[in-house]
């Protein structure tokens, strides 16, 4: 599989990836980038923001190395530690590539981050022609024994919830993980017998950073993947290791969290006005004027609304079919052929 490096050059394979998002058939891996940004650290942000409130430095910026190293220290309150978590992440603004990905038909998402960006781009666009899915989410692994409906996607909040830290606490240190394990498990575990053709894109990660390269070792040690290739979204990789993600069936698309849903809307856009120009759909006011109408709503309305009016194309049906049962149309109904006649003509 070839990194997507230039999506302007490598449309076509751009468009690929696209196509399989919307055939509903992509499990998202969602993490911390696509919530603060490519260009900001969580983990690092934390850190600096609470050593200065500690007025002492670790001199470690790993975070799950950080907060064992401090909990070892009397002075560190964790639950303190977690209440200003919780205040930071909860001024996270949600961004037009959040509700871009809310409108999206996931088979699954999976994410390890804490906060509520995705519930709050999902209540967004909920009563807009841009929603497809409710958002069903999981946070411990009885709630994950849940089986969603058509209509509902499983969102799956790994590491915790500012929701409720208490009841779902925060995953940061080492004993947090451990405490997790059988719900990763679960997880990882259910992916593995997935059809060839559903696919795994992960955003929000770096697999150049320790927290990326550990999360992959993890996830890789239930063997969760098999064989199969993870689509990366990264506007920052290493291109001297490409060769190290190929090895470990990284596919690398060069891109920001923004660009690239962006860019998924635009195509989507493209692609449904020919459908909609090939089937002609529209809707006309009274006076056969063409009322302007989101590209979706008219897709959505394919085979479930018929707009009657002179201008419709439909094919001529006969008495004889229409007294067999066939479906009226517009010209049937003002020819008066649906009409109950009370006298002989």
């Amino acid at each position: 599989m070839n990194h997507i490096l230039d999506l302007d050059k490598q449309s076509d394979e751009l468009f690929k990836v696209f196509a399989k998002i919307q055939e509903g058939n992509t499990i998202l891996f969602l993490g911390a980038g696509a919530s603060v940004g490519e260009k900001r650290y969580l983990s690092k942000e934390l850190i600096d923001y609470y050593e200065a409130y500690l007025k002492k430095s670790i001199n470690e910026t790993n975070i799950t190395r950080w907060i064992d190293i401090l909990s070892a220290d009397q002075i560190f309150d964790r639950k303190h530690f977690d209440t200003e978590t919780v205040k930071i992440l909860h001024k996270l603004p949600v961004s037009d590539a959040h509700k871009i990905l809310a409108s999206i038909r996931w088979r699954e998402i999976i994410t390890t981050n804490f906060d509520l960006l995705l519930e709050r781009a999902y209540d967004d666009i909920e009563n807009t022609s841009n929603k497809v899915l409710d958002l069903k989410t999981v946070k411990n692994l009885k709630q994950y024994n849940y089986k969603e409906s058509n209509n509902e996607v499983r969102y799956v909040k790994l590491n915790g919830c500012i929701q409720d830290s208490s009841l779902y606490p925060l995953a940061f240190s080492t004993d947090d993980f451990k405490k997790l394990n059988s719900f990763y498990k679960n997880v990882l575990n259910d992916l593995k017998n997935l059809s060839d053709n559903i696919s795994f894109l992960s955003i929000g990660y770096s697999y150049t950073d320790e927290f990326g390269r550990g999360l992959l070792e993890k996830f890789d040690s239930y063997n969760y993947r098999e064989r199969r290739w993870i689509l990366n979204v990264d506007p920052y990789p290493n291109e001297n290791a490409l060769s190290y993600y190929t090895k470990n069936k990284i596919c690398i698309i060069k891109s920001s969290f923004q660009d690239f849903f962006t860019r998924y809307q635009e195509w989507e856009r493209t692609s449904s006005d020919s459908i909609i120009k090939r089937k002609g759909l529209s809707i006309t006011s009274s006076k056969g004027s063409q009322i302007g109408a989101p590209y979706r709503l008219l897709l959505n309305m394919d085979g479930v609304i018929r707009q009657l009016n002179t201008q419709s194309k439909e094919r001529f049906i006969k008495e004889s079919e229409f007294y067999k049962g066939e479906e009226p149309t517009f010209n049937l109904i003002s020819r008066g052929v649906d009409v109950v006649r009370s006298k002989m003509l």
